[in-house]
């Protein structure tokens, strides 16, 4: 890496510091080793839990995205019980382009009470006002209703269709949802 190259890199870092964020139910802040007993209560159906294996898994990539960028996916603390519910983070930022791009989760026990819109507009408004941002979009299937939504609730608006490569290989549909700095 010459050293330009490493001012960059540097640079970036710095500026995606991550920061608490906070809404009025939720404290948005990076993980750490002690919420894997939380993530390992996250459902993804009825009875089927996370494995301790699983919830290590998303914690290690988290703690890689925070030593490697300064950021990664923030994990969701429910304030009422303390609780680890989600997260919602960038997960990919386009600096050439002003662009970032959002994902989010919340476990099936805690859906339908809207913690991802509030996480959303958080994080929203955080790379809007902090990092800079012009432009933040997200992505769902098309039969995604409740996550479709849940962009909608956040004030991201429809844009197309697009194809993704999956990990196997072939292809999937996806709805593009997109929000300006000046909505």
């Amino acid at each position: 890496m010459t050293s330009r190259e490493g001012s960059a890199l540097s640079w970036i870092q710095q500026m995606l510091q991550m920061r608490i964020l906070e809404t009025e139910r939720l404290v948005l802040r990076q993980f750490c080793q002690d919420d894997l007993r939380d993530l390992t209560t996250w459902e993804e159906a009825p009875g089927e839990r996370y494995t301790a294996l699983q919830a290590q898994s998303l914690l290690d990539f988290c703690f890689q995205s925070y030593r490697k960028w300064g950021m990664g996916p923030w994990g969701m603390l429910l304030k009422k019980d303390r609780m680890m519910v989600g997260n919602c983070g960038f997960c990919r930022i386009d600096f050439k382009h002003n662009c970032g791009e959002v994902n989010y989760y919340v476990a099936r026990q805690y859906r339908g009470q809207g913690l991802a819109s509030e996480a959303l507009k958080a994080v929203l408004e955080f790379g809007f006002e902090h990092i800079g941002l012009a432009r933040i979009q997200a992505r769902c299937g098309p039969d995604n209703v409740s996550s479709e939504r849940v962009m909608q609730k956040a004030g991201m608006q429809f844009k197309r269709m697009i194809s993704t490569e999956t990990t196997k290989g072939g292809f999937r549909d996806e709805k593009l949802y997109a929000i300006a700095r000046d909505q």
